[in-house]
């Protein structure tokens, strides 16, 4: 299929009707309702979104255009959905539980993603995951990058490009110090002070009694 793009409402929904097929397949396929909850979970998601039923049945109308899902006709009079990422993208399980895992949490290390994508049939070995995202990376539309490692990081992070490249994060500008305090002025420079402006107040009366203008009959 030619270059996919998705929202990152129809990224999120697209990946929660795969999760759960396979970590609750006594619940699959999916209703609308149920998708918007598995969507909106506060838990095992970044970000956490708040999508509205109509958002959810939006997004899954476009992914139904895209061959990515379809309505199951043996749901009787609820609509329910089911998933076809995995045949379209031609992933096998392991590369859908990696791929799936980085669309539902976000950005992630090698390790913190072999932890998460586990329980959905993830590379069990370190090894066997960089590998499937070295595949994942080098095809035609590369459905993984590799981040930048990012100041006081120690390891890169992996992203999903799904919604499309990701930016590099910003580095935050360093603070710059907050000037010195002046230090406070001696007694002899105080003293000095004095003597200066008692001069100039002096200088000031001197100059305005010469241009005064003379009083008559003086």
């Amino acid at each position: 299929m030619s270059d996919l793009l998705l929202s990152a409402a129809e990224a999120r929904v697209l990946a929660s009707l795969v999760e759960k097929s396979i970590a609750t397949p006594q619940y699959y396929p999916m209703t609308v309702n149920a998708l918007m909850l598995a969507a909106n979970q506060k838990t095992m998601r970044h970000p956490v979104m708040s999508l509205s039923e109509g958002e959810v049945g939006a997004a899954l109308n476009r992914l139904e255009t895209l061959e990515l899902v379809s309505r199951d006709d043996r749901s009787g009079r609820v609509t329910k959905w089911r998933h076809q990422f995995q045949h379209q993208l031609l992933l096998q399980p392991p590369a859908l539980a990696v791929l799936v895992t980085l669309m539902l949490r976000g950005p992630q290390t090698a390790a913190e993603l072999r932890a998460n994508a586990a329980p959905l049939g993830g590379p069990a070995e370190i090894e066997a995951l960089r590998a499937l995202l070295a595949d994942l990376a080098d095809r035609a539309q590369p459905l993984v990058q590799t981040l930048p490692r990012a100041a006081g990081q120690s390891a890169v992070r992996y992203a999903h490009t799904l919604c499309g490249a990701c930016a590099p994060a910003e580095e935050p500008e360093p603070a710059r110090p907050a000037p010195a305090p002046a230090p406070a002025p001696t007694a002899s420079e105080l003293a000095e002070l004095r003597a200066r402006l008692q001069a100039l107040e002096a200088r000031v009366a001197e100059l305005e009694a010469r241009l005064a203008p003379a009083q008559p009959g003086s």
